[in-house]
């Protein structure tokens, strides 16, 4: 009998799948297979021996452009399964329509900066505890976390400058880094308070742009830190507003050239995870939201063309 926590990677070929291999070498109670293997026929006898796949993971050499029939296939096998996608930072974004349709909520870059492989090691840790992602989990130990609640719209301009005020220097680097920082919390807070109040029919409570202070009960927690290499920030609302769905609808349209979808703030979920290294959203419905992610210091790659991921996932 196989482990209930079993893991399950399915790549296009054996040169796939030693290259990913040799990142999760420290995760145990992964079952590799090849789109060569035959995958319809050994996943059912797998699921026959009693394996329940916790995690799928498939690489972007497989999905979405050369198979976008493996997704149905491990869900008849293993309807409860997670699925995560992984993608070398050398190779194209994949895109997004495929996922949107079969649910595919969870992509990683990976080998990315230093620590070569973590993200995705990470990644797979997170989704087999079910645990959300968390800004802290991108700095190095020790680092210092700001967190503020804010009453009032007019505190953005604040929270904006006490982040500038983390980075240290006047090198180009750093910078770009406040910049990045100044526009990435900008987006963050506004669509946490214009984006996220709704009424009970679903329309928008304020107008963008309004001075606003909080409602009774109403909360919203923006938090911050920078560890020397890296700027990570979250916002947290309780409204839980937002859905994976809507997520991804934002995201989609704007890579492929078209309009942004929706009026929840789909301009700015787009900006955050064009420009963030990597985006986290958990959502726990109707009681909280936690938009955050990550900006390495040195990244000099253009936001608009290089590969992101993203992680978004509900909790009850």
């Amino acid at each position: 009998m196989h482990s209930n926590r079993t893991i399950l990677a399915i790549f296009k070929d054996y040169e796939d799948a030693a290259f990913w291999s040799n990142l999760l070498r420290d995760v145990p109670g992964v079952v590799r297979v090849t789109a060569g293997d035959n995958p319809a026929s050994i996943l059912e006898s797998l699921r026959q021996t009693g394996m329940e796949a916790t995690l799928t993971i498939i690489s972007t050499k497989l999905y979405p452009l050369n198979s976008q029939e493996i997704i149905p296939i491990v869900r008849k096998n293993f309807p409860a399964t997670e699925f995560l996608l992984v993608s070398s930072s050398q190779e194209a974004a994949p895109p997004l329509q495929p996922l949107i349709k079969d649910g595919v909520r969870h992509l990683v870059i990976d080998p990315v900066g230093p620590d070569k492989g973590s993200q995705m090691v990470r990644a797979v840790r997170k989704l087999m505890e079910k645990s959300p992602w968390k800004m802290g989990d991108y700095l190095f130990s020790g680092a210092s976390v700001h967190e503020f609640r804010i009453s009032s719209s007019e505190q953005k301009e604040e929270l904006i400058s006490a982040i500038g005020g983390l980075i240290p220097g006047d090198s180009e680097e750093a910078e770009m880094l406040r910049e990045k920082g100044a526009l990435l919390a900008d987006e963050m807070l506004e669509n946490a308070m214009y984006g996220a109040p709704r009424d009970e029919s679903g329309g928008k409570i304020f107008q963008k742009g309004e001075k606003r202070a909080m409602l009774p009960g109403e909360r919203i927690v923006f938090r911050f830190g920078f560890d020397g290499e890296t700027l990570a920030m979250e916002v947290a609302d309780g409204w839980g507003s937002l859905s994976p769905e809507t997520v991804m609808e934002h995201l989609e349209p704007e890579q492929e050239g078209g309009e942004v979808a929706g009026d929840w703030g789909g301009r700015g979920l787009f900006i955050l995870w064009r420009f963030l290294d990597q985006l986290h959203i958990s959502i726990t419905p109707g009681r909280q939201t936690v938009v955050g992610g990550h900006i390495r210091l040195t990244t000099t790659e253009d936001p608009l063309t290089t590969p992101r991921g993203f992680h978004i996932s509900t909790f009850n």
